[in-house]
């Protein structure tokens, strides 16, 4: 299959993602009786691809550039069949279209998957109690926080959960995100210390899901607080017993036993099974002269000695430089609505088109680099313009691929920069491209 091809079979699962969520509108709308009954200028599958493709530009303007013709709808009409659609269906389309994508077992014959979550700020809005977060003395903000589950090797989210602020659980996000991926055996799920809980590294084990999480030091109040273990680096297996008894012999004996108060869940302890058992291998390594990090995993010591830990663990980060490429290229900070459910429909949409960015870049062969400094990939910000316009039919799929091949930046590794971590804010209304 040529490169051409390929673009064109990643474009028909899209459009195939959007029809079948079209053809069964009823279990995505407010009134299954009513909405989108009539015949107007946004049905269900146009107003889907326009919520996809827009960018940071008014709403006025995204219509006049999405409709060429004579009839542009109203920016009210919009508002008004954007309300009628349920931002299920938006994610329905998302995860349809991403499990459809091709995979790949990239990393010694496993594919890594990591889990990591970001917030988003959306419009001030105090009226909306379940994103606004209050700050003595300030005037306060909103945010969603993003959970998403990251291929490494592909570049592409395999699926998201959008959480409020004030109830975001990521490690309860992960194990359902999980549960509807039904990962096949060959897959090591990575996340980092906001993921360290017993509850999911009990389900990964009962479900024979490979993991490697970064976990709090052996002096904090994590996992490994009160094992007395050594000051230095170490490969170890540890055995901790659950239960909710509170003998004698338990509280004697806190180096073997945890206990689970009533008031924590954990789904393996019930009236019929008191005692619950888990073996775990711990690996801790030097980052720096002074500091350490530890990874909880069940990873054999024989294929995965802590070089290739580290190695596997570095692969994370990619999901880092997703997130900012989500945000600040495809534009998931410029929303066109204050409505929670409307910011929820473009986020949704925004993690389709960066997919949809990502997967025609996979399927486009950049070429040999022999004899230059440095090897190169496509330069994603490009491909997002051209992506969209080849979504809108601007463009041919052997126009896509020759401008994802002329656009090209070098991969320049072992590069590092502080992180100067600082308050963002969504991009108001009034400040849009014409």
């Amino acid at each position: 299959m040529t490169s051409i091809d390929s673009v064109s079979a990643i474009g028909s699962i899209l459009n195939r993602s959007i029809a079948n969520v079209a053809g069964n509108i009823g279990c995505y709308c407010k009134d299954p009786v009513s909405d989108f009954t009539r015949n107007r200028l946004l049905p269900a599958d146009k107003l889907m691809k326009f919520i996809i493709q827009m960018q940071a530009k008014s709403t006025r303007s995204e219509l006049s550039d999405y409709f060429t013709d004579s009839t542009v709808p109203s920016a009210s009409a919009f508002c008004q069949q954007r309300a009628k659609l349920d931002p299920g269906a938006m994610a329905r389309v998302f995860q349809s279209f991403s499990y459809a994508l091709p995979q790949k077992e990239s990393f010694h014959g496993y594919r890594v998957l990591a889990c990591d979550g970001s917030d988003i700020n959306i419009p001030y809005n105090p009226s909306d109690t379940e994103t606004f977060v209050e700050q003595d003395g300030m005037k306060g903000y909103n945010q969603l926080h993003l959970n998403a589950l990251y291929d490494v090797s592909t570049g592409i989210y395999s699926d998201a959960m959008i959480d409020t602020k004030r109830k975001t659980h990521e490690s309860g996000a992960l194990m359902e995100m999980l549960e509807n991926h039904c990962p096949h055996g060959k897959e090591i799920v990575t996340a980092d210390r906001g993921y360290e809980t017993y509850e999911l590294l009990a389900y990964m084990m009962e479900h024979y899901i490979k993991f490697a999480i970064r976990i709090k030091d052996i002096e904090s109040n994590g996992i490994l607080s009160g094992l007395d273990l050594p000051d230095k680096e170490f490969d170890i297996t540890i055995k901790r017993t659950f239960t909710r008894k509170q003998t004698k012999e338990i509280k004697e004996n806190r180096k073997k036993y945890v206990f689970m108060p009533a008031n924590v869940q954990f789904r393996y302890l019930d009236y019929e099974h008191e005692y619950y058992e888990m073996k775990l291998r711990v690996v801790r390594f030097k980052i720096t002269e002074d500091t350490y990090e530890c990874l909880i995993t069940n990873l054999g010591k024989k294929k995965f000695p802590p070089e290739r830990l580290k190695e596997l663990y570095h692969l994370r980060w990619n999901e880092e430089g997703s997130f900012r490429k989500l945000k600040y290229t495809v534009g998931t900070i410029y929303f066109h609505s204050r409505k929670q459910e409307s910011i929820r429909q473009e986020i949704y949409a925004g993690l389709i088109l960066y997919n949809f960015t990502q997967a025609l870049i996979n399927e486009v062969p950049i070429g040999d680099s022999e004899g230059t400094k440095y090897s190169y990939v496509a330069e994603f910000t490009a491909a997002v313009t051209n992506a969209r316009k080849y979504f809108n039919q601007l463009i041919t799929s052997g126009h896509l691929v020759e401008s994802i091949k002329k656009f090209l930046v070098p991969v320049r590794p072992g590069r590092s920069y502080q992180r100067n971590i600082r308050a963002q804010s969504t991009k108001m209304f009034l400040y849009r491209a014409a």
